[in-house]
């Protein structure tokens, strides 16, 4: 009797432990943690503290002759000077300039991107129009600021006539009495927002020359031999490539120190 009664009593406490157990169901999986979307930079590259530079200023040197009366006015010989990397230079000056306020990078452009600019154009604002070809140029690059560096224009003397850029012009001395030879260094300077490609400033390189002088902008009187008897000739002058660099570095070292080229 006894051994049945501990039988019945081990079956009843092991069915009573199987109807405790839980009946499985649907396990929850736990959610991941929600990961932050990173948001694209809007501001300028480079923390922004880039300052981009764009110089169109030594692809051509001018050669040109002013007579007394327009019939003895000489052809105006344009010259490629590329080898004379006037255009580092201006962003070796420009990188001065900022002494490591700023990172400078420096824009390269092909050579017609400012070929439209010497289209004729009823109402052209070239200030405009050369933000709009900055904006096509830069691609991504995205700087704060971008400092574009093109050829100034000046009439010469009284005359109509004009003179660009980087050159050397003769014209007879007043009452006749010889030749005049001027080099020449006119230089634009414009600095655009990086963001809207407006024009924050804008300003015609100096180096304090009068104001009523036979050309408006920096230059200097030279002697006969630093006229060129061919356009070859102008190309691998060293005497002419060594004093218009000189020239174009005190412009924009006069020049540079009065832009607002960072924000």
């Amino acid at each position: 009797m006894r051994p049945t009664i501990i039988a019945l009593l081990l079956f009843l406490n092991g069915a009573g432990a199987a109807t405790a157990q839980p009946v499985p169901g649907k396990q929850s999986t736990p959610r991941p943690a929600a990961t932050k979307q990173a948001v694209p930079t809007q501001g300028p590259a480079q923390g922004g503290n880039c300052v981009g530079v764009v110089s169109n200023l030594g692809e051509k040197f001018t050669v040109k002759k002013i007579g007394i009366v327009i019939l003895q006015n000489g052809k105006t010989e344009k010259v490629p000077i590329a080898p004379w990397h006037i255009d580092d230079l201006v962003v070796a000056k420009i990188s001065a300039a900022l002494d490591k306020r700023a990172i400078v990078r420096r824009i390269p452009h092909p050579k017609d991107a400012f070929a439209s600019l010497e289209t004729p154009k009823l109402f052209r604002n070239p200030d405009s129009d050369l933000g709009e070809i900055l904006r096509a140029i830069t691609g991504s690059t995205r700087c704060a600021r971008y400092v574009v560096v093109t050829g100034g224009s000046s009439f010469y003397g009284g005359t109509k006539l004009s003179v660009v850029g980087l050159g050397i012009v003769t014209s007879k001395k007043p009452f006749f009495t010889g030749d005049l030879y001027i080099l020449y260094s006119l230089i634009a300077v414009r600095v655009y927002d990086g963001e809207t490609f407006s024009l924050l400033t804008r300003k015609e390189a100096s180096i304090g020359q009068p104001i009523f002088s036979t050309i408006r902008g920096p230059h200097r009187e030279v002697d006969e031999s630093f006229w060129p008897v061919s356009p070859d000739v102008a190309a691998q002058s060293v005497k002419l490539r060594d004093a218009i660099r000189e020239l174009v570095g005190q412009s924009l070292d006069a020049t540079l120190p009065e832009l607002k080229l960072t924000e």
